[in-house]
Parts: structure tokens; sequence; C-alpha cells
């Protein structure tokens, strides 16, 4: 009876090491097809147009650039370090494993194979950091209101305290 029970719990955990297994190596597919490696680069590329306009918004004086370059500089290599595929990859391979199932694995390389698939993970990163600039233009927009809100709210909650003492 032991070893039938055993026998069992082999047979069983084998079977999930082999799905997992198998997730495993679609998820690998996945991100090599989605070239999300390449997409961790462009973001640096991202970054450094980021980095170009900061300086025309500082004011950036043709004497202080120096120490603009050495700060863009600095702030590059700890990107580079910290965000680096080879940290990203199996954190990558984690969200998928977690939030999608074997079979939403499978259907999404089927489609990111396809040519319509590609086109969209080309487009994407534009369409991306064009959402972005967006959101933050709104958000220049809406920061003095919530600046306004937060003071206000800072307000009534010193006014409430000291009647509160």
């Amino acid at each position: 009876m032991g070893k039938v029970l055993l026998l069992s719990l082999l047979i069983f955990s084998s079977s999930l090491y082999a799905e997992q297994n198998t997730k495993q190596q679609k998820i690998d597919e996945l991100i090599k097809v989605m070239n999300l490696d390449s997409m961790v680069d462009s973001m640096y590329g991202q970054v450094e147009g980021m980095m170009k306009g900061m300086s025309d918004q500082m004011g950036v004086k043709p004497s202080e650039q120096a120490i603009f370059d050495k700060y863009y500089s600095d702030m590059t290599t700890v990107l580079k370090t910290e965000m680096s595929w080879a940290k990203m990859q199996p954190m990558m391979v984690n969200v998928y494993d977690k939030h999608f199932s074997e079979q939403e694995i499978a259907d999404m390389l089927a489609f990111y194979k396809t040519d319509t698939g590609q086109k969209i993970l080309e487009k994407m990163p534009v369409v991306m950091q064009e959402s972005m600039q967006m959101s933050q233009s709104l958000m220049k927009d809406a920061m003095p209101k919530i600046q306004t809100l937060a003071q206000q709210l800072s307000d009534e909650l010193e006014q409430s305290r000291s009647e509160s003492n």
C-alpha cells in the first residue's frame, strides 16, 4: 500500500513539474518573441530623450553643462546596472507565470508570432512613450489644483486639531 502511495505521489509530482516546465518554456519563448530585452534597451533611449528635455527645462547654461553631463552619465550607469535585462528577466518570467495560465501564454505566443502581433510589438514603445508624455502634460496641468486641495486638507486638519485641544 505504501509503495502504491509513494509511486502515485512521484507520478503526480513529476506531472506537475512537467506542466510547470512546459509553461516556463512557453513564457521564455513569449519573452523572446516579444523582444522584451530590446524593449529594455529602447527604454534607455527614451530616458536619454527625457534627460535632454530636462536639461532644457532646468535652463542648464553652457557653463553648467559639464555638471549636468556628469549627473546624466551617473544616472545612466545606475539605470543600466540596476534595471538591466539580466535582473528584469527572471522577474518578468515570474509576473507572466503568476498572472497568465499556460493556455493564455500559448495564445499570446501564437498572436505575437503573427504579422499583426509583431507590428503591435514594434509600435508599442512609441505608443507608450507618447501616452506617458500625454499623462505628464495632464498631470502638469492638474498639479496646481492638487496642491491647492492638499493645502486645504492640511489647513482643515490643522484647524480641527487645534479645536480639539
